[in-house]
């Protein structure tokens, strides 16, 4: 146990202690932060421009109108003169002489309404669909003796919908969300320890160190050694984006609970979610891991590195299938195939699709599976330490295997 905590201590402090780590880890944090500012200034400024350019404004335009139920006065008042030669009027916004022609079809309800018009930019042309509409709506309410009708017809009227489950209101969508951050969690640290997992193995080998290395600690207390270090340098790096934004969670789920409601927490989505974290992270290492112990240099590992961080991340490709069809043979696949398990049942989890017999068993599936992994990235160090320049190949397993016995 001393010489695994030295291993960890040793790799742990190596890593910290170079200023490239810190440039590293700090470095996305303050840009992300800066660009934030600047956003946020730039959007508070550009804010009232932007609306006025998606919105409907007084235009000088001419119109057709063959349904009918354009009124004359309210076509007036937002700029609109009936068209008295319609080609005159298309040649006239061609030459940029009229802003706008607008035909309006014999029924607008299933045909669409026409608009030529002089350009103003990819933004502010909305505008001009904008304009149409509001003069069609308009006029249709100018017709309707009704007030209230009139008002249906301007805003849609919301619907407040109350969900039970079980006898109790279910927790709604903003229920997905505090689980959902597993999945954030889980990509970010993949993501950050795949280059140090396989790195910190090759570097054995490369460096020709190993055999002395290996004259005082096992090769299964090296690797394990060597993981729990990386894992802990891991979350080094997650603890520095994770307290910003814990900090900002506090701030800014108090101003959008009046919106959009509370977040409600579940205990056992979110326990559950963590071991699918620990679990799948602890699997995602272990196959790093092996792909290092299979290779003699860096440059060899890329490759191998690439697709174990594909076949680790795929899932994601596949969320909102996975979301809207939990109980297909597909979605199935992905659940319980051993690398895609761990963001699958995370996502499941979320959603709450993930029933509690099959949150136990993907449990114990990553766990053992990267119980599994481990014991095979140790298996092929050991007896690759002292290969230099060829990769370990399935023929030489084999053949380790065949010896042994």
């Amino acid at each position: 146990m001393s010489r695994l905590g030295t291993v960890v201590r040793f790799e742990f402090v190596r890593a910290v202690k170079k200023p490239a780590f810190w440039i590293g880890t700090l470095a996305l944090p303050l840009v992300v932060i800066v660009v934030s500012l600047l956003v946020g200034v730039g959007q508070a400024a550009g804010t009232d421009s932007a609306v006025s350019s998606s919105s409907a404004a007084k235009t000088p335009f001419h119109y057709v109108d063959r349904s009918g139920r354009v009124d004359a006065t309210v076509a007036a008042r937002w700029g609109g003169s009936p068209s008295t030669d319609p080609a005159a009027d298309r040649a006239a916004v061609r030459a940029g002489l009229l802003d706008a022609f607008i035909e309006f079809p014999e029924k607008p309800s299933t045909s669409p309404v026409t608009v030529l018009a002089k350009d103003r930019g990819l933004f502010e042309n909305s505008g001009y669909s904008a304009l149409a509409e509001r003069v069609l709506r308009q006029s249709v309410a100018a017709h309707v003796d009704d007030a209230e009708a009139v008002r249906i017809l301007r805003s849609s009227p919301t619907a407040d919908v109350t969900a039970y489950a079980d006898g109790r209101v279910a927790p709604g969508w903003l229920s997905v969300v505090p689980p959902l951050l597993y999945v954030a969690a889980f990509f970010g640290l993949v993501i950050l320890l795949a280059a140090r997992m396989v790195t910190v193995v090759v570097e054995e080998k490369e460096n020709r160190i190993s055999e002395m290395i290996l004259t005082t600690v096992t090769a299964g207390t090296l690797i394990r050694g060597k993981v729990v270090a990386m894992l802990l340098v891991g979350l080094v790096q997650v603890g520095v984006f994770l307290v910003p934004g814990l900090l900002s969670l506090v701030v800014v789920l108090p101003l959008l609970a009046g919106r959009v409601g509370h977040v409600v927490v579940d205990p056992w989505r979110m326990v559950a979610g963590a071991l699918l974290l620990i679990g799948g992270v602890l699997l995602a290492s272990a196959l790093f891991v092996a792909v290092g112990a299979a290779v003699p240099t860096i440059k060899d590992a890329s490759a191998l590195q690439s697709a174990a961080i594909f076949a680790v991340i795929i899932p994601l490709y596949a969320a909102f299938f996975v979301m809207t069809s939990a109980s297909s043979p597909v979605a199935q696949f992905f659940t319980y195939f051993p690398t895609f398990t761990p963001i699958t049942a995370m996502v499941r989890n979320a959603v709450g699709s993930l029933s509690v017999l099959e949150t136990v068993v993907c449990i114990v599936e990553v766990f053992a599976v990267a119980a599994v992994l481990l014991w095979f990235a140790e298996y092929l160090f050991r007896h690759s330490v002292a290969q230099y320049g060829s990769k370990v190949t399935l023929r030489q397993v084999l053949a380790w295997r065949r010896g042994r016995a």
